[in-house]
Formats: C-alpha cells, structure tokens, sequence
C-alpha cells in the first residue's frame, strides 16, 4: 500500500514539473527579426509561420507591431513552440501614418530641409520632444503589451536625424516643442543653434559653445523620451512589470564613429543605459555598412568601441542588429549570418539579430527541405524550410507512402496536411517547388527540391 505522504509528495513533483507543451522560454536566445506585415507571412496560419521560424533554429524573434496590428494568436503560437517574443516598435516615427489620432500633424518633426514625411519611403518622424506625442506613445506601447502577452519590448531608433549632422538636409529635430525645451534646459541661451545660414551669430559651425549644449540637449532628450516610456508615470514597468525591457541604439564603422554618432544622430549609448536601465542593449546597424554589397561579415569587430564605452557604464547584454536584405543588393546567406555571429561574439556582444527573416538570400536560392512529418490521428503535417507553391504543394502526385492511402493535400505556407488511411511509417515527397511570388524583389525563378527526401512519420 502506498504511503500517503509518499503520494502527496508525488502530486507536488507533478504539479510543478515543466510542462512539455510550455517550454521554457529564453529572450535572450538565438533571435531574428519578423514583419508579419511582408506578403510571406499573409495567407497562411500562424502555426505555419511559427513552424518556419522554429525549423530554423531560432530561439526568439523580435516582431516589428504596429497598434492592433497583431494576433496574439501568433505570439501564443510562437510561445507553444518555445519562442520567446519582443515587442519591437520604432521612437522616432512611424511606417503607418494611419495608427495615429486625428491632430498628429503637429507631432512631425521639423527637418532642416525635408519634408518629415519625404525621408524615408513610407516613414514618419515624430518629435520625441512633444509632450502629447510622447503621452500618446507610451499608452500605445503599455495597451499593446496588455493585449499580447509578448516576453520583452524594445524601443528602436530612438535617434535624431541624420548621418553627416548639419550637413544634411534631414537633420533635425528644429521644432518649437525642441527650441523650448532646449531653452528649458539652459535658461541663460536665447535660442537654438543655426543651421543653415552661415552669417548668423548662432551658426552652429562658429557658434560652438552653443553647438555643444545643443549636442547634450539631443543625447538627453533621446534618452529620457525611451526613460519615459519604460519608467515614466503609466509606463511599461508600472504597468507592465514582468515584461522584459530593451533599448536601442546605433553604430557605424567609420573612425571616432561613437563620438559621431552622439553628434550626428543624439545616441549616446552609456547615457541610456544609465537612465533606462534595460535587460538588453541592442547595437543598429547605420545605413552606410549595412548597404555595402559589399560588407564582410566580420564587421561587428568594428563596433567594439562602442561596446566598450556601454560596458564602462554597465553590464547590460548588448547584440547587434544586421540587415539581411532591404536592399536586393545586399542580401546576405545564413552561413554570413553565422560569421556575422561569431564576430559580434568576438567583440563582447552576446550575439546578433537580423531584419529580417524572409529577405536573406537563402529564399531566393535555397531549395526547400523537409524537416519533419508528424502524424496524428488521419492526418501527416509536413514541415518544410521554406515556403512552398500551394498549387504544387496540394497535388498527392508529389508524395508517397509505404502503406495505406493518400486521400487529399493541402498547403499553408510551409506546411503540408495530408489525410490518410491506414498509418503509414514513411513518407517521400518530391518536385515541391518554393513560392516565388510572396519575395520581396520579384524576377527570381522558383526553387525546387533536389530529388526525393523521405522521412519517418513520427505519430503522436
């Protein structure tokens, strides 16, 4: 007869023995960036995008939101498949104008030159200096964090414009709430610098004295617009204390690139750290390296002035943020993600991640594998590597069993349903050829299968 404190010790273990379905989750892990708003990821379940992610080995992602524009369904899936999840959303501005409330007009920053709207396609820059802007964001993040149950957020590109400083036309902020602020913070100044005509007596180039304070102004408005949000009154830690925190900054490879940066775009990376106080520092990538065709992979050694001057003022984990392929010049393969890695490790980060998952050069010339073939109950779910021609992928002629029959296919995205009588232990596919169509640059051919692959069913 069993002792009943042996039996009551066992119902403890049980009850707090991990569960198999709820693996444990690392945000710290092997990560890469996801846009769900690319056509690669429409018209297909999120058990299918999670299914690719997870095939590629990939621990954690980072999901660029928007407001209300993810199904928590997706980050419930990731979680179900042992992928911790990061809420990424940008500082400076926005790529859907269309999220913002009526009367946001006044929020654009006011650029040297440009229009705030004409910089980059598609994106809006916002004053981080604007009281009802920031208020707005921080109960933009604080809602979404609340609707989606995501591990970690991140505030990205909390930076000023531009590279190259004054000199450009998109330098900015030069609004009234920056003037004001500016003034706020040094009472004994009458304005902000001058920046395009060379004669005033505030001209940037000769005033320096004033230059200088306008350089400090700008690192520390950027940090305390991301201080606001994470720690501020109604911010991400009151609100939502479980939620792992991240914040931003940017690097470039160019000589005295950390003193550049803080001039040219506000960042000041031991200054945030400092104030914000995050579980994770992440370096950007600048346009100028990540647009080289031409970029070798062990670039990140090039950034280590930068982890250094944050390591002197923290201990904070620090990876560095790769670009991939915006450009279709520049896409990279897996295996220069992987040196990328071992570099960004060689400098003192804790690894990379990259923007963004379906633009590396392995979509367009990767052949498709299939990793795995589960069964359960009359159906076999196949998972590839890629995703397939849903016409192709729905014709039984591709596959083959070892016993029973083959009564229908039917795919989504990278995933294969097959009904079946009988329980077949084998199964061989063919000919499955990728989706073409759903790329970011178009004129590339289809990628078939080399051959016959075959796998064990694993039933369940």
């Amino acid at each position: 007869m069993l002792d009943w404190r042996l039996l009551w010790l066992l119902i403890i273990v049980a009850a707090f023995r991990p569960s198999e379905a709820s693996p444990k989750l690392d945000p710290f892990g092997r990560s890469i960036q996801v846009a769900p708003i690319f056509p690669y990821y429409r018209d297909r379940s999120a058990e299918s995008i999670v299914s690719e992610i997870a095939a590629s080995g990939y621990r954690c992602v980072r999901l660029a939101v928007e407001l209300d524009s993810t199904d928590p369904k997706l980050v419930e899936e990731f979680h179900k498949a042992g992928i911790a999840v990061w809420y990424t959303t940008f500082g400076n501005g926005t790529y859907s104008p269309g999220v913002l409330p009526a009367g946001c007009e006044k929020w654009r920053m006011k650029l040297r030159l440009n229009q705030p709207d004409k910089v980059a396609a598609g994106f809006v820059y916002l004053c981080m200096n604007d009281p009802e802007y920031r208020e707005w964001k921080k109960k933009q993040v604080v809602a979404t964090l609340k609707r989606i149950p995501f591990d970690g957020i991140e505030v990205c590109e909390s930076f000023w414009p531009a590279f190259r400083g004054p000199e450009s036309p998109t330098y900015g902020c030069l609004c009234e709430n920056c003037r004001d602020a500016f003034l706020r913070m040094y009472p004994d100044e009458s304005d902000i610098p001058e920046f395009s005509d060379p004669s005033d007596p505030n001209y940037y180039a000769t005033n320096r004295a004033l230059y200088e304070k306008w350089i400090e102004f700008r690192v520390r408005s950027s940090a305390s617009f991301v201080d606001d949000i994470i720690n501020g009154p109604g911010g991400v830690r009151a609100e939502c204390p479980r939620v792992k925190v991240g914040v931003w900054g940017i690097a470039d490879a160019m000589p005295d690139a950390v003193a550049r940066m803080r001039e040219w775009e506000g960042i000041d990376g031991p200054l945030i750290v400092k104030t914000v106080h995050p579980d994770l520092y992440v370096l950007q990538t600048d346009w100028p390296d990540w647009s080289n065709p031409d970029l070798a992979p062990d670039y990140p050694l090039k950034y280590k002035p930068f982890v250094d001057a944050i390591r002197a003022a923290s201990k904070v984990t620090i990876i560095m943020q790769a670009d991939v392929g915006s450009f279709e010049n520049c896409r990279r393969r897996t295996d220069w993600m992987a040196k990328c890695e071992k570099a960004a490790r060689k400098a003192g980060m804790g690894g990379i991640t990259s923007y963004e998952y379906h633009l590396t050069r392995d979509i367009y010339e990767a052949p498709p594998r299939l990793v795995s073939a589960r069964g359960s109950g009359k159906t076999i779910t196949l998972t590839f590597t890629k995703r397939l021609d849903a016409e192709k992928a729905s014709d039984t002629s591709n596959y083959s069993l070892d016993s029973g029959r083959l009564l229908s296919a039917q795919a989504d995205g990278n995933l294969v349903k097959l009904e079946v009588s009988g329980h077949p232990r084998k199964i061989t596919v063919r000919n499955l050829p990728d989706d073409p169509s759903r790329r970011l640059f178009a004129g590339y051919p289809a990628v078939a299968m080399k051959g016959e692959e075959s796998l064990p069913v694993n039933w369940q």
